[in-house]
């Protein structure tokens, strides 16, 4: 899979890399002329003193010069093209595949950002010099062979300079590789320690945890230091041997040119051409050593990168799109495991829903109660069984196109950064007015809304601190009603809320069964279910009663055979707690 993506983007890039290796050849033949200026003004020109010939010939290279700066920033740019087209086309599938895994393999050890960053250092390696040396690494068999013919003795000491260099550069690539993964490990573990500390930045102010979560953090923050150090020092000490080495040889070149030259076996122009051909042959070695470590973070990238989304891939649209949903909302034998573990927290569910219908999920805690609706709405994958909308199983729908038709109140509310508008719009570009405000209403939040200093156009920040645990809620719950959604996922909507939000909850479930809807709803409070037409009760991940509201609230407050009399309905909460 990795080649083949390889192969895609060679070919999608084919142009580009043409371009930069026609620059390449172009810059690297008029390295030449600077060379073969050195020997035609120390063997002519000096010894004819002819200032006409100094100056055409000064013309001429400075013309040459002036066409490597214009090849320079030819491939630099076609570099970039490069660099940014990468990146463009892998963004959207190694953000869903960031998104995407939490929800189908469990949490990451790190802080689920590492095909991010992997991605950053694809571009920033693509964007830099590291591509060019390589490009230019050929070329050193060109110089090489020029030397060579300037005489062997000045090629052969090249050749063994150039042998040496490439050792120290696979020596640096097998030290460096596997010390480059491990610092990427740990940046991933101590980024999610320090977003641990900034979540729980009030509980542990509180409760006087900060300063050891702080100590917990500064664990990583040692390893981080220690595994940057031991890779500055590898690349440092690789990178200055390879630099040391460079300079030795072209001092070797030079004595091994001067020796020709007392020899009679060469002019003293070959002394200065192969000074330069040598620098310029090893170069793009030296280049390649200094740009190692870049390489090998955008290669093992890379590798995660094409895994994450193959693993993780973004599905194709689909050629036909279903229609809105209008019939019922059926989950056939679902067990459900949390991604990343084999616990089934649902076994064996079975359930029919139909439009109009208002379901009350109730049992005690742990009970699978979110694992069932995180099921049913598809954003966790069932083991085993099915769950079916209006006859079609969730996966064919396009997940945006079924999105539309879902809305959905988490237990904890998270509001993206934005107004209050676009939060509720769901980011709709094409959202109007009149349905922003439609399903505030609908919620009860128009008129405190209103009551904001901007009223819809509220900036809020990540997280949306700035609003109260329950108007954060009532802001979900109008997201959820957005757009007058077929099915209705309420998570708990109502834990803090008051009177009023109660009511409004109330309101919207009402509304949405007017409208032929359907509501799904997790709760701990008996005073939620008036408007409730069904209940379905879940006790260790089973289903243990289902039916109509009233026929199951009977059966629960019924004693067990044996015992005494009934329990009154209005325990139920101390029961589904």
């Amino acid at each position: 899979m990795n080649r083949q993506y390889l192969k895609l983007f060679l070919a999608r890039y084919r142009s580009s890399a043409l371009l930069v290796l026609a620059a390449s050849v172009f810059m690297n033949v008029l390295v030449f002329a600077g060379t073969i200026y050195m020997m035609l003004v120390y063997d002519s020109v000096l010894p004819s003193r002819s200032i006409p010939t100094l100056v055409g010939l000064f013309a001429l290279v400075v013309l040459v010069y002036l066409f490597q700066m214009l090849f320079e920033a030819i491939r630099g740019e076609a570099m970039l093209a490069v660099a940014n087209g990468v990146h463009d086309d892998l963004f959207s599938a190694v953000h869903h595949a960031t998104t995407t895994r939490p929800l189908l393999a469990g949490p990451d050890k790190g802080d689920g950002l590492q095909p991010i960053r992997d991605l950053d250092a694809i571009h920033t390696f693509l964007a830099g010099p590291g591509p060019i040396a390589l490009f230019d690494l050929p070329w050193v068999v060109v110089f090489l062979i020029v030397l060579a013919c300037l005489h062997w003795w000045l090629g052969l000491t090249a050749l063994a300079g150039v042998i040496v260099l490439a050792g120290i550069t696979v020596w640096s690539n097998s030290r460096t590789t596997a010390a480059t993964r491990e610092l990427q490990t740990v940046i991933g573990q101590r980024s999610a320690a320090a977003q641990a500390e900034i979540r729980n930045a009030e509980a542990s102010r509180a409760m006087g945890m900060q300063d050891r979560l702080v100590a917990r953090t500064a664990s990583w923050e040692g390893m981080f230091l220690d595994t940057q150090s031991r890779l500055s020092r590898l690349v440092s000490r690789f990178g200055g041997a390879g630099r040391t080495f460079r300079l030795f040889l072209q001092s070797l070149i030079l004595t091994v040119g001067a020796l020709l030259v007392i020899d009679d076996k060469a002019s003293g122009g070959v002394i200065l051409a192969s000074s330069v051909l040598s620098g310029r042959a090893l170069a793009p070695v030296d280049q390649a050593i200094a740009n190692w470590r870049g390489f090998v973070a955008a290669s093992t990238g890379w590798d995660r990168i094409i895994q994450s989304i193959t693993v993780f891939r973004k599905p194709q649209p689909r050629s036909i799109v279903l229609g809105a949903p209008s019939g019922e909302f059926t989950m056939r034998d679902l067990w459900v495991a949390p991604p990343g573990t084999q616990r089934m927290t649902v076994q064996g569910v079975s359930m029919t829903i139909k439009p109009g219908q208002a379901l009350a999920i109730i049992g005690p805690s742990a009970a699978g109660k979110t694992s069932l609706m995180r099921a049913m709405l598809g954003i966790w994958r069932p083991n085993r069984g099915e769950v079916r909308l209006d006859g079609a199983t969730l996966d064919q729908w396009d997940p945006e196109d079924l999105g539309r038709y879902i809305g959905y109140v988490p237990q904890t509310v998270e509001l993206v950064e934005g107004t209050i508008g676009q939060n509720i719009s769901r980011f709709d570009p094409a959202a109007t007015s009149e349905g922003v405000v439609a399903a505030a209403r609908a919620a009860g939040m128009h008129e405190i809304i209103l009551g904001l200093p901007d009223g819809y156009e509220t900036q809020l920040s990540a997280g949306g601190v700035e609003l109260s645990a329950g108007q954060r809620q009532r802001i979900g719950l109008a997201r959820a009603l957005y757009g007058e959604p077929f099915i209705v996922a309420l998570d708990e909507a109502n834990s803090n809320l008051d009177a009023a939000g109660d009511l409004a909850l109330a309101n919207a479930i009402t509304d949405v069964r007017r409208r032929n809807g359907i509501v799904v709803m997790i709760t701990h409070r008996p005073a939620t279910l008036g408007p409730i037409t069904h209940i379905a009760v879940l006790a260790g991940g089973r289903l243990s009663d289902f039916g109509e509201k009233e026929e199951v609230m009977k059966r629960l407050a019924a004693p067990p055979a044996g015992k005494g009399k009934p329990r009154p309905v209005g325990s139920q909460k101390e029961a589904t707690a």
